[in-house]
């Protein structure tokens, strides 16, 4: 059995934009992916391909990384 994994240029507008719609309403992309039957990282390149991806930065990366270790 083998398994293709979908691009973000295959997925039909109109599931993009039920991925939007939750993303804008503050749900996180794992319950997204799970909710419209996708994987994360596909889930992830559409919101950034609709530039609505908010996801942390380099920077804010580190400052999680530093405050944990204190």
């Amino acid at each position: 059995m083998t398994t293709t994994t979908a691009t973000s240029k295959e997925i039909p507008y109109e599931k993009k934009v039920v991925v939007k719609n939750l993303y804008m309403s503050n749900i996180a992309e794992e319950f997204i992916a799970m909710q419209v039957d996708m994987e994360i990282p596909l889930v992830i390149s559409i919101l950034k391909g609709l530039d609505v991806y908010k996801g942390q930065t380099d920077v804010e990366n580190e400052v999680t990384l530093v405050n944990h270790r204190v």
